[in-house]
């Protein structure tokens, strides 16, 4: 047992009133993320990470998560934050059409919206739902679950920094799908100091996810990840090289960035940001391919600047 789990298990003890005081101080809180993250990373790997000198994709991301501080960071988490940033940097055009924006459920005007819609809250993952038939939508139960959702932090459960300074907010946008009124394919390009590196390609997201991995050749990359792999490739865009393109212009500046996009019969759409992959917490198969992804990351970083806003 490392001395930051034991720190971590310490903590457990402790009544939850006085656990939330003391995770308020500074050193106290550092303390608490850096024996959070360590555990969680050792019940993964079965070794802690290496800090001082990391050299795997997933050990540099738990880093990032710890030391990296940058305002940047919490304007890209925030999914309202993010669109003006996407506008400013490749344009307005490849953003999603934006119905509503809500600091509540009981906010939402469900008589103005379409019949198809996505609601979402701008601070996590995983708060979404997808509204294929507005008629049979229960409003009451959506609701309660989308302020449900406003109501965490998941900074809280996460110590992903980036998500603690968001004000939580409800997203309705258009419903994404293909010409089949299917979920489209997910494009996450890896982005490393403005150089989109390799792209995930997750295919079936709700329905018996797959996901391959292939670099910037588009050559298919030889290792698993938490899901299991698609036997065959997917249909790439004609205009894949454009969606390379932007997520250059998108991580101009970042030590790394993951762009997440869609294509809709060559319409191009950004999805989200991701300042952290996994969390830092998905093994590659065969291992070799963590530190492959993780020599195309600068070390050391640059955590000191605030250029970036």
């Amino acid at each position: 047992m490392t001395v930051f789990t034991l720190l971590l298990n310490v903590g457990r003890l402790a009544p939850p009133r006085l656990r939330r005081r003391v995770q308020r101080l500074p050193l106290a809180r550092q303390l608490y993320e850096r024996a959070a993250l360590a555990a969680r990373y050792e019940r993964v790997f079965g070794r802690p990470p290496n800090l001082r000198n990391p050299v795997t994709f997933n050990e540099k991301t738990v880093f990032k998560i710890l030391f990296d501080r940058l305002p940047i960071l919490t304007r890209l988490a925030d999914k309202l934050q993010a669109r003006d940033y996407v506008a400013e940097r490749i344009g307005a055009g490849y953003l999603t059409e934006l119905y509503q924006v809500c600091q509540s459920a009981a906010e939402i005007d469900w008589d103005r919206l379409p019949n198809r819609f996505a609601l979402k809250t701008n601070h996590g993952n995983a708060m979404n739902v997808l509204v294929a038939d507005k008629t049979k939508v229960d409003v009451a139960q959506v609701s309660r679950r989308l302020d449900a959702w406003l109501a965490t932090n998941p900074y809280d459960y996460s110590q992903e920094w980036c998500y603690r300074n968001i004000r939580p907010a409800i997203l309705v946008e258009e419903l994404l799908t293909d010409k089949d009124r299917v979920t489209p394919i997910d494009w996450k390009f890896f982005t490393y100091d403005g150089r989109a590196q390799f792209v995930q390609v997750d295919i079936d997201r709700f329905t018996g996810q797959k996901r391959n991995y292939y670099d910037r050749r588009l050559r298919r990359q030889p290792f698993r990840g938490r899901n299991p792999n698609a036997p065959d490739d997917p249909k790439f865009p004609d205009n894949i090289d454009v969606m390379f393109s932007l997520s250059d212009r998108l991580g101009a500046g970042l030590d790394f960035i993951r762009v997440d996009m869609y294509n809709l019969g060559g319409r191009i759409v950004f999805g989200e940001f991701t300042n952290y992959a996994a969390g830092g917490l998905e093994p590659f198969d065969p291992p070799e391919f963590d530190e492959v992804y993780g020599a195309k990351w600068r070390w050391p970083p640059d955590y000191s600047h605030g250029s970036l806003r």
